[in-house]
This record gives C-alpha cells, structure tokens and sequence, in this order.
C-alpha cells in the first residue's frame, strides 16, 4: 500500500511538472515594436530585422518583435518617448542631443563601433577635404537624418559656420541622392554606410571627405526609454541578445544572411539582373555596416559595450562646435547595465549553426 502512495505522489509531481513545463511552452510571447529610422532596410539591416525574425532568436528570447520603420532618427526618438515603440536603433547624436532636450532616452546596446555617417565626393571632385565645404550645399536623405547634425559638427571643426557658410538640403535616399549629386545640385553628401554601399553600387564612384574625429565617435545604438531599463530589463536583454546573435551569424556566413534577408525583403533584392552581381552588391553593402559590428577587433570584444568616455567624447564633439550645452552627464546617454547577460550564449554554436545553414 505504501508503494503504491509513493508512486502515485511521484507521478503527481511528475505530471505537475510536465504541466508547469507545458505552460511555460505555451506562454504568450511578449509583444515588442522595433523600429528602424529608415525606409530602406537593407540587408546592412539584417541583424535587427530579417536574421532574428527567420532564424528564431526573438522567439527564444520569448518575444514577439515587430519590425517598422520611420524615417530618420529625430522621428524614431519622438515615436519612442511618446510610447509607441519599445526599442528603437538610433544614431548615439541623437541620443545625445535628445537627452539635453529634455527627451528620458537611453542606449543600452552599442551596434555599430564607429558612426555609420560619413561626408563623400564624386571620386574626382575638386573638393578634397571638409573645409574646402564652406560656401557649398551638402545633400541628407532627410532633414531629421542624424546625418544632419553629423554634417554640422564636421564642418563646424574646422571652422565653418554650420548655418551660415553651408547650405544643408533635403534630397530623398538612394537614387534622388545619386542624381542630386550627379546633376551638381548638391556638392556633397552626408549620408550612412549601406546608402554610400548602394549608389557605388549603381556605378557611381564616391570618395570620403575625413576627418581623425570621425574615428572616435561611435556608431548606431539601441535605445529605450530610461524606465524600460529598469522595468523591462529581461526584455531588453533578450532583445539585444538576439540581434548579437544574427550579427555571429551573419559574420560566419554573409551569403546566407544576404539570402535570408531577400527572402523576407524581396523588395531588397534586383528583380532583373545577373544573380550573381546581385549577390555581389548585396555583399558590397552587408560588409559596409557588418564590419562596423565586429567585436573580435576590439580591445572589450563584447557585444553592445559602449564606455563613458567615449559617450563624453561624443558630447564634447557636439558641445565643442555648439550643437548642444553639453550639460548632461554621459552616463545619462548609455548603460552598460545588461551587457554582460547579453553576451551570454554560445558563440561557437551559432558560428556551426551559420556554416551548416542551407537557405
């Protein structure tokens, strides 16, 4: 009698289990709305759109993640501190000159090491450094581009007045960009890496006006609402754990990234064309922003770290050409508080996962 209540106990607790087990598997995913501050989301996107959503990195995290867009970064900030947006990629700039305004906005994962903005040239422009800018119009995809305040604090380096001495002019993404320049209605562009990516793509070639401070600033990051980081940290983590994960993923096989990514944007992909020159072009641009995402060259190779100092070398960039007061502390721009969860996951697996992966 007395095995046959312990039996039947354990099987209570085994089925208790199995219960406990089943509802964990059947618990709702957590809803989470991402945005991109692009229309054009291109396979230099891939880690934060199409590589979570297809391989399921999102899903083991327990979240069901909507992608959207909007464009630029000044309206992905307004989206997130009005509440309709959980996390949003934006330029650190943005963060930077939000924050002084007031806006409660926080990066907590650094995506790219250095900024993805840059100014170019047709490669046989007269012009050859950014002073030789003043009295000249630069082109932004959009005036609420974090390009905008990029172009400013270059030109304002070196002694140009960023209203005065340029003028700064709204000419559309992609091929409008391309003509503007092309047609000379613009001298220069201000614009980030994948867009540069696909206009030399389209044959036309572009050469970098440069600056040493360009090099110390960083590139786009994560950002939240300050009470999210608090409130919803393990979501947050999961977040920004599955995006580290589709960059390994990404790093150790780019063809099935830019392949995964087409078949969720086919829009993104050449409807006519030679196969492979697609596949070319689309690698030209995963490689312009994925290289920029690379932690295995770093001094701290984890993923999302950003220092205090380097967010207090980007606030004195802005504060030294008047961009801001400069009256936030940096360590209101960016917590590193989660990195270390987010890191943890087995970087081997999914390298082995990536080089077995048949798209």
């Amino acid at each position: 009698m007395k095995r046959i209540i312990t039996g039947a106990a354990i099987m209570g607790v085994l089925l208790a289990i199995w219960g406990a087990a089943g509802l964990a598997q059947d618990k709702p995913l957590k809803k989470v709305v991402f945005a991109v501050t692009t229309k054009d989301i291109s396979v230099g996107h891939s880690a934060h759109s199409s590589l979570p959503q297809v391989l399921g990195y999102w899903k083991e995290e327990g979240l069901d993640v909507t992608v959207t867009s909007v464009e630029g970064s000044a309206a992905g900030m307004q989206q997130l501190a009005a509440g309709n947006l959980q996390v949003v990629s934006l330029g650190p700039e943005e963060i930077v000159i939000g924050r002084e305004k007031g806006v409660k906005i926080k990066g907590f994962y650094v995506q790219a090491r250095e900024t993805i903005y840059r100014l170019v040239v047709p490669a046989d422009s007269a012009l050859q450094k950014v002073a030789d800018l003043k009295g000249k119009t630069i082109g932004v995809p959009s005036l609420a581009s974090g390009s905008v305040p990029f172009a400013k604090a270059l030109v304002a380096s070196v002694g140009i007045d960023s209203e005065k001495d340029v003028k700064i002019l709204a000419v559309g993404v992609g091929a409008p960009g391309r003509l503007a320049l092309q047609q000379k209605a613009v001298d220069c562009l201000a614009l980030w890496d994948t867009l540069q990516a696909s206009i030399e793509n389209s044959g036309m070639q572009l050469r970098r006006l440069d600056l040493p401070m360009v090099h110390e600033m960083l590139g786009q990051t994560l950002a939240t609402r300050d009470d999210q980081v608090t409130e919803n940290a393990a979501m947050l983590v999961g977040f920004a754990r599955g995006v580290a994960k589709a960059t390994v993923f990404a790093l150790a096989n780019p063809e099935a990234a830019v392949r995964i990514h087409w078949k969720m944007y086919p829009e993104t992909k050449p409807q006519t064309g030679d196969e492979a020159k697609a596949l070319k072009d689309a690698l030209n641009v995963f490689n312009a922003r994925f290289m920029l995402q690379r932690v295995d060259n770093r001094p701290d190779p984890r993923f999302g770290i950003g220092t205090l100092a380097q967010w207090e070398k980007l606030k004195s960039i802005f504060k030294d050409q008047k961009l801001i007061e400069g009256t936030v502390p940096a360590a209101d721009f960016y917590s590193a508080a989660l990195v270390d969860q987010i890191n943890k996951f087995d970087r081997a697996a999914i390298v082995a996962q990536a080089k077995a992966y048949k798209p």
